[in-house]
């Protein structure tokens, strides 16, 4: 009987171990919806796990660097979720991202500029500093960490991201 259990047990585990996560799939949505607005987004991303957070920064590396919006909603989400060194670097690598020129090809310089492409081009980058001035703001325990993510961008090829590092860098 309770080798039976146990057989059990492992079978369920591992049959969970495949299902697709329903945050990552619930965030799919969401992207593909393209509703920054989604009530979800305040309400179903807490406390995700670290399997999860990991899905999200894959599913970041994998969207199109011209997907400015899409990506910087996964940085929004994972920033909320700041827990240990893996999301802080995950953070400096987003701020340190070579700058998006078009949304029509970010290799490419753009066409016109209107007002707002700079910081809409800009926009993971920028919501990675926000979460690194949340930290610093509330004296949080990753408060190194922070001014780390805000040290890199100051470094960074983007106007909008080293201008807003430099007005961090000296709080």
């Amino acid at each position: 009987m309770r080798r039976g259990l146990v057989l059990a047990l492992l079978v369920l585990a591992a049959c969970r171990a495949h299902l697709p996560d329903p945050r990552l799939a619930a965030l799919d949505a969401i992207l593909a919806a393209k509703d920054d607005n989604d009530p979800r987004l305040d309400r179903d991303f807490e406390r995700l796990s670290e399997a999860t957070k990991q899905a999200f920064r894959r599913r970041y590396a994998e969207l199109p660097r011209e997907y400015r919006n899409e990506r910087g909603t996964v940085v929004y989400l994972l920033g909320r979720n700041m827990t240990g060194p893996a999301d802080w670097d995950f953070m400096r690598r987003v701020a340190l991202e070579e700058p998006c020129q078009s949304l029509w090809d970010c290799s490419q310089p753009g066409g016109g500029t209107g007002p707002g492409d700079e910081v809409t081009l800009a926009y993971p980058s920028l919501a990675a500093l926000k979460r690194a001035e949340a930290e610093l703001s509330r004296g949080g325990p990753h408060k190194e960490e922070a001014r780390a993510v805000i040290e890199d961008a100051l470094s960074s090829k983007a106007p909008a991201v080293r201008r807003m590092a430099e007005r961090l860098f000296g709080r």
